[in-house]
């Protein structure tokens, strides 16, 4: 995975999830409602990401992630639903906020080591990497 920002971080993963839900590229307008910010705040860290390789960006088209931001936004967002998982049903705590910045704390071996004490911890919904995290099963995998 491509070290982030907790910022850049969060733009990944909402474009990875407004350009699933829409099934086209996630638009400036989309992402600002999504991320509650302007829609030239998003614009700026689409050329930033468009510079670092993670995400290609064409006006009034919209923004998809380049295979390295595809593969960071997923690991991010299942980091994002261990943690979530382990505050809600270990130590409830129903904070998806605290979730979010905790799982974007967590190094590739902690998140694995957390996992495999709470068990798989989403139906899918966190888009697992598939080549990096086998823990999801079949059927989740066949919705990509």
């Amino acid at each position: 995975m491509t070290e982030v920002s907790a910022s850049v971080g969060r733009y990944l993963s909402t474009i990875h999830l407004v350009s699933a839900a829409t099934d086209h590229p996630a638009r400036t307008s989309e992402l600002a409602d999504a991320l509650d910010v302007s829609a030239a705040s998003v614009t700026e860290m689409l050329r930033t990401l468009e510079e670092r390789d993670l995400a290609t960006y064409e006006k009034y088209e919209g923004a998809t992630l380049t295979p390295d931001g595809e593969r960071t936004a997923r690991e991010l967002l299942w980091k994002h639903c261990v943690a979530e998982n382990f505050l809600t049903e270990d130590l409830a705590i129903d904070d998806t906020e605290e979730a979010r910045d905790v799982g974007h704390a967590l190094s590739d071996d902690v998140a694995a080591q957390l996992r495999a004490r709470i068990g798989h911890p989403c139906a899918g919904e966190c888009s697992a990497p598939e080549e990096e995290f086998d823990a999801c099963c079949d059927d989740v995998r066949g919705d990509r």
